[in-house]
């Protein structure tokens, strides 16, 4: 049998019978081989495989990095349009960084263009305040352990209030009271 079949028909097995998440499979497969390649047996590999499976934690892993700890969680951008409006979601689990630079750039993103259209002017700051109430989640998270993350977890970058979104949303709002007051004011 070639070596790349084994390989394959090893995989479908841990897929079958150990299961579980991506980094519980690798580390299944990565046991069965080591043992096969160093002379064990089949029933060796298959112990090892149950082995390996059971001293990985079930824990959530980051789906950009792959970093623990990580919290599920949804990020929710809406943009206005005159017209039309659009709505995007970003599901988790997110580490603490990966999570902060996706909720600061939606939520930026939905600060700064979510208000262009007649419904939408109300619906993203409902937008923004359910990212605002998820908030807490992210920041309750200890950073990212080191070794555990796949690739560099995201940098979070400027806070929200270092991004353009905010200034132009409050101006946004500002205009809107003078607009909506300076009839009552005039009227005098």
């Amino acid at each position: 049998m070639a070596v790349d079949e084994s390989r394959q028909r090893w995989a479908q097995w841990v897929d079958a019978q150990i299961g579980g998440d991506v980094w519980r499979r690798r580390a299944a497969f990565e046991a069965v081989i080591k043992t096969l390649q160093s002379g064990g047996t089949t029933e060796d590999a298959v112990s090892a495989a149950q082995s390996a499976a059971a001293r990985q934690p079930n824990e959530l892993r980051c789906r950009f990095c792959g970093s623990t700890p990580a919290v599920a969680m949804t990020v929710y951008e809406h943009n206005g349009y005159v017209i039309l409006m659009q709505f995007k979601n970003l599901k988790g689990p997110f580490c603490r960084n990966c999570g902060l630079h996706a909720w600061r750039q939606m939520t930026d993103a939905t600060l700064l263009r979510g208000w262009l259209g007649v419904f939408s002017f109300f619906i993203a700051p409902v937008t923004a305040l359910i990212n605002v109430i998820n908030l807490p989640k992210l920041q309750g998270l200890a950073p990212p352990y080191p070794g555990t993350a796949v690739r560099q977890p995201a940098d979070p970058g400027n806070g929200l209030f270092g991004r353009p979104g905010v200034y132009v949303y409050a101006a946004v709002i500002v205009v809107v009271v003078i607009y909506l007051a300076a009839p009552a004011f005039f009227a005098r």
